[in-house]
């Protein structure tokens, strides 16, 4: 057996009962909030920054107070 195949398998019984060849439930919830919660960051994240695109100063100011420099560019080329 490869090594692949062993993590793969592992990963397989991990989200998926052995019985009822369904997913567990804690991986419905994991998707639905994780996936949720990177969705709305980003919306989030675009108002403020066209916001500041439209030359209210305040988003900028506000994202340079709670986030910083460095984040700030890199949301930036992220979503830009």
């Amino acid at each position: 057996m490869s090594p692949t195949y062993r993590i793969v398998s592992k990963i397989h019984s991990v989200l998926v009962n052995p019985r009822t060849l369904e997913p567990r439930r804690g991986v419905f919830i994991i998707l639905y909030y994780g996936i949720g919660a990177f969705a709305t960051f980003i919306v989030v994240a675009m108002i403020l920054l066209g916001l500041e695109a439209y030359g209210l100063r305040f988003a900028r100011d506000f994202l340079y107070a709670r986030l910083g420099e460095p984040v700030l560019k890199a949301l930036e080329s992220l979503l830009f």
